[in-house]
């Protein structure tokens, strides 16, 4: 119910519905005065949301709210690296590299250069089997042994991935990779949980001032403004059911 509601608000939902309404007043005598401002509101919304200053003003509040991880040496006390699971598919016919969204590419990435920095750090890989195994083998195809990487499979979002590493990691502090848009959302939720995480953002998608942002209308500035509205909604949603 939540996801088919997150549907009708995020952009390209939202224009997609409105579009999809137009066409089938159409259809109607009774209803094709209304078809006009439907199909025109599918457009307007389409378009305003892929204008690159508009992504970027959804999206950089939540990117560039913690700064980039450049000195881990100054949290000596932390010996974990919890990195959360975006998109995989485990498709044999793929190379390994190519199975991962760019998400979880970053993610990983951000993960291996994090390791070798804190050589005594253990990597714990949380979310969905498949993309926690994917994940984990480009860890090692990158460079870092096995024997460091803990994997935990039953999560199926953030708020369970908080929930199951509360076991594993106690009250120590930890290493926390994901997603910069996602990292609001999931560092309310690790402190709800009682998780003392330090922020380590990857995957940065717009740039950090609107002056900076490209004044034109992209399928990426769109994708962008639905991670936001998806982020803002997860925020929401997680406060409404005490899950931060």
């Amino acid at each position: 119910m939540f996801q088919f509601l997150e549907f009708l608000i995020i952009p390209s939902g939202l224009g997609f519905v409105l579009f999809v309404l137009g066409a089938l007043a159409l259809l109607l005598p009774r209803t094709r005065r209304l078809a006009q401002p439907l199909l025109l509101g599918s457009v307007g919304v389409l378009t305003l949301f892929s204008f690159g200053p508009v992504a970027t003003l959804l999206l950089a509040p939540l990117e560039y709210e913690h700064p980039a991880m450049t000195e881990p040496e100054r949290y000596p006390e932390a010996r974990t690296i919890v990195l959360l699971t975006a998109y995989a598919s485990n498709d044999p016919v793929m190379p390994l590299s190519s199975r991962m969204n760019s998400s979880s590419a970053f993610r990983v990435m951000e993960t291996a250069t994090l390791a070798n920095r804190c050589l005594d750090c253990r990597i714990i890989v949380s979310g969905n089997p498949v993309a926690v195994g994917v994940m984990s083998e480009q860890l090692k195809a990158m460079g870092i042994a096995a024997e460091r990487i803990t994997l935990e499979v039953a999560s199926r979002n953030t708020a369970a991935s908080a929930r199951n590493l509360v076991a594993m990691v106690g009250s120590e502090p930890v290493f926390l990779v994901t997603s910069a848009g996602h990292m609001r959302r999931s560092l309310a939720v690790f402190t709800h949980d009682g998780i003392r995480a330090i922020p380590v953002p990857a995957d940065h998608q717009m740039p950090s001032q609107v002056s900076k942002a490209e004044w034109t209308v992209s399928p990426f500035n769109l994708s962008a403004s639905d991670l936001a509205v998806h982020e803002y909604v997860g925020l929401l949603w997680y406060r409404i059911t005490d899950r931060i």
